[in-house]
Order: C-alpha cells, then sequence, then structure tokens
C-alpha cells in the first residue's frame, strides 16, 4: 500500500496543453504512466519557464501551474523562482506528498528547499546532460542532502565525476508503447532518418557529412532530417554546400506524431549525439522498426539492431552495411512498459515516507 498521496512535479518545461507533445516528451509519458498507474493519486504539476504566460491549466484532467518564466536570467529568474516557491507554500500541507523534481537543475533547488520548509520528502531526476560539469547548478546540489535517481550506471557514474554527488538510486525509464499511424511498411523509403533538436551536443553537422559519403555509394539515397534548434542554418548551409538537396529532405520541427509516421517508413535511425541520459528516439525508433546506428549513449540495453560506433568511420561502415544487407529484419523491438518504471518509484517513495 502507498503511503504517499500526493505527487509534486517540478520541472523546467511542460506541454502548453494536450497537442503539445513534442515539449519533453519523456516526461509526458512519466506522468501518463503515474495517472495510469494511480488513478486516485493527487498529482500536481508545476512548471518553471515554458509555457511562457503564468497561468493554471489542466493538461489529461491533471492541475498545471506555469510560472512563465520565459527563460529568462538574472533578477527575472530569481523572480520566477520566488513565483514558484510561493505556490508551493499556499498548496496544501500535505507530509505524505512527495516532491519530485525533474532535471538537476533550478526545479531540483527549490524542490529541495521548499522539501526543507514543508517538511515532505524531495527526489530529483537526473535526465541526461544534466549530469555533466557543465551544469552549474551541480554545486548547489553537491552541498546539500537530497534524493537523487538516474536512468542507468553510465550516468550514475558522470554525476559522480562531474560533481562528487553519489546517485540515490537508478532506475531505468520506461517507454510508451508508440502509437504509429498505420502497420508498418514492409517497403521502406527513408534509408536514413536524423532526428533530434540541432543543437551542438546532438552533431546534427556530422551526421549531413557521413550522409554525404554514404551517397557516394548509394546515389538514390533518400535521408531526412526532423529537428530544429541552434544548429539550422549550419544544416541547411551544409545542406547546400554538399549538393545533397537531392537527398536529404529537411522537414524542420514536427510534431511526436508526425516523427513516428516517418519513422515507420524508415530503415536507419542516425543519432550522433555525443551525450545523452536515455534517449527516447532511440527506443521508439526500435519500437518502429528500424536500425539504430549511434555512439556509446543513451541507450537501455544491448540489441542487434543497436550498432553502436566509436567514430564517424564506424558509422559509415554500419550504414552501408544494413543497407546492403537484402534481409533487413524490420520487425519492432519491444521495451518495459512506463508501468514498471512507475513501480520502481513508488517502491523508493515509500521507503522515504517509511524512514522519517
Amino acid at each position: 500500500m502507498n503511503k504517499f498521496r500526493q505527487l509534486i512535479i517540478l520541472t523546467p518545461g511542460f506541454p502548453a496543453d494536450e497537442k503539445d507533445t513534442s515539449c519533453i516528451s519523456t516526461l509526458q509519458d512519466f506522468v501518463l504512466g503515474w495517472q495510469s498507474a494511480f488513478p486516485d493519486l493527487k498529482i500536481d504539476i508545476i512548471t518553471f519557464q515554458y509555457p511562457h504566460e503564468s497561468k493554471k491549466y489542466r493538461w489529461h484532467k491533471l492541475s498545471v501551474y506555469a510560472a512563465g518564466g520565459k527563460d529568462k536570467g538574472g533578477v527575472h529568474r530569481l523572480y520566477t523562482w520566488l513565483k514558484v516557491f510561493l505556490y508551493l507554500l499556499r498548496m496544501h500541507k500535505n507530509k505524505q506528498a512527495i516532491v519530485l523534481s525533474y532535471f538537476l537543475t533550478e526545479a531540483a533547488i527549490i524542490g529541495w528547499l521548499f522539501s526543507k520548509v514543508s517538511g515532505m520528502r524531495h527526489v530529483a531526476i537526473a535526465a541526461g546532460q544534466d549530469v555533466t560539469k557543465e551544469n552549474k547548478y551541480l554545486r548547489w546540489l553537491a552541498a546539500v542532502n537530497t534524493s537523487i535517481v538516474v536512468f542507468n550506471e553510465k550516468m550514475k557514474e558522470a554525476l559522480y565525476a562531474s560533481s562528487r554527488i553519489k546517485a540515490s538510486a537508478v532506475i531505468p525509464m520506461g517507454v510508451s508503447r508508440v502509437i504509429l499511424p498505420g502497420p508498418l511498411a514492409s517497403n521502406r523509403n527513408i534509408d536514413v532518418l536524423f532526428a533530434g533538436s540541432l543543437i551542438p551536443v546532438k552533431q546534427p553537422t556530422l551526421a549531413i557529412q557521413i550522409i554525404s559519403q554514404l551517397q557516394h555509394e548509394f546515389k538514390a539515397l533518400h535521408a531526412e532530417i526532423a529537428g530544429d534548434g541552434s544548429e539550422r542554418s549550419h544544416v541547411l548551409q551544409l545542406i547546400n554546400e554538399l549538393q545533397l538537396t537531392g537527398n536529404i529532405a529537411f522537414n524542420g520541427q514536427l510534431k511526436r506524431e508526425e516523427v513516428f509516421a516517418k519513422m515507420k517508413h524508415a530503415k536507419i535511425l542516425l543519432h550522433t549525439s555525443i551525450f545523452e541520459g536515455q534517449s527516447a528516439v532511440i527506443t521508439e525508433a526500435l519500437q518502429a522498426g528500424m536500425y539504430v546506428v549511434c555512439f556509446d549513449v543513451g541507450r537501455i540495453t544491448d540489441h542487434p539492431k543497436v550498432h553502436v560506433c566509436k567514430n564517424r568511420d564506424e558509422m559509415l561502415h554500419a550504414l552501408e552495411t544494413i543497407l546492403h544487407n537484402p534481409q533487413s529484419d524490420f520487425s519492432p523491438v519491444n521495451f518495459p512498459a512506463m508501468s514498471s518504471t512507475v513501480i520502481e518509484y513508488s517502491k523508493l517513495f515509500n521507503q522515504l515516507l517509511s524512514a522519517r
């Protein structure tokens, strides 16, 4: 029997509405997993920066408060933190509640501070790049005592190496079954798909360079890019410079369901990111029957359809091998459900409340 009656989730961003499926999709699946597994649990969501408008609203019948910080820094960010903290103070004080912060950033700092004032238990989830030394909030968290959960052992090691913080638990993030529009395609017309934010850590320009090399051998190669971000102009410029406009379709930002629609027609996900916590796009691609070519980042487990590479040459070789294979298997791969993740967290929460 659960000892906790309320779950207060703090996050830097959350969907503005139910159609906003691309905003931190893993967190969306996680919250819906709680709602499904524990329908009587009171769940409140507080988001610091996005949506940009300060407001209260409902999302899948759950209460959401947006502080509307708009990612502004300086005094405005401190004001956003104060708004969130005062909102938390006005909430019903329930000692059987858990304050759960997503990302080791401002959400974790305010969550820990509120737990000290309210007496509630606090848990912070590391979501990926927030375990690296570039995260300025880690030096704050290193000075306090709070429970931190990571997705895998690699994240646990990275967190300790960057901050000397020891994670309290390792709980892999389960996956929600990808809802693919229509059946999986038997004849796939997208040879290579890059799906993700166009930001430096994802290395989208490296993906373009590899596709360019691949095109020398596969003249009719068809690749697609789905995503947007600070590297957009560089990506488009490189596609033009390498004369790949006939081989690469640039889609820009797509809704989550639109990406799923691409995946069911694609053969290979080219994932050039240099750091991930647990990559949702890898699991989604495998569920859609795709092969994955990636560096050693973001994987739940080893699988024959995942080609882990050390450098761009190995990536190129893996892509060539898959595309040359007439017996490629595009059957879907299944993973532990989100419900198993929720159960593991509920055990952790109950242990924390029993330790009072």
